[in-house]
Formats: C-alpha cells, structure tokens, sequence
C-alpha cells in the first residue's frame, strides 16, 4: 500500500492499488469535474509532483486523451486512471 497527497491540504493518507485518484476525491466528496472515467473526457487533470515512480502506466486511451490537451510529457494524468501502486509516497495536485 503506498501513500497518496493530494495539494493543496485535501488529502493525506495510505490508499490501495484499487482506489484511483478520482475515487478519493469523490469519496471525500471534494468537487472534481469528471465524466466517463476512462480517461477519455480530459476532465480530471491532475499534475504529479512526486513518486511518478510509485504510478500505475499510462494507458493507451489515457495518453491520447493527454496528447490532445497538451499535456503529454508534463508530469500529467487523468485522476481516474492514476492509481497508487508501489509502497512509496506520490504527491499530486488538481489541475484547474
């Protein structure tokens, strides 16, 4: 289990491989626009600032999705289909 912030001061805790980035917001009940929650919308953008190391992989339809907002190479993801999964911290911040 790895731990997981969420900037600025919304989250700080230990999540499992099975709970994306999207569903802590949603479980906090923190406003985050989202809509099909394949990572295909574009609607839930989030910057990582640490642990990239410690993510899942990009996806095919999540690296499209960041390719047409510009966001590929960035240090981007789409919060519904980032998941914690190594042992370490990872640090991510919402994008506006």
């Amino acid at each position: 289990m790895g731990r997981l912030v969420i900037r600025p001061h919304i989250f700080e805790g230990e999540v499992g491989p099975d709970k994306s980035v999207l569903q802590v917001l949603l479980d906090l009940h923190v406003p985050q626009h989202f809509s099909c929650r394949r990572g295909l919308c574009g609607q839930d953008l989030i910057r990582v600032l640490s642990g990239w190391e410690h993510l899942n992989p990009i996806g095919e339809v999540e690296a499209g999705t960041l390719t047409l907002l510009l966001a590929w190479g960035k240090s981007m993801r789409m919060a519904c289909c980032t998941r914690v999964v190594g042992s370490g911290e990872v640090v991510v911040e919402i994008v506006k």
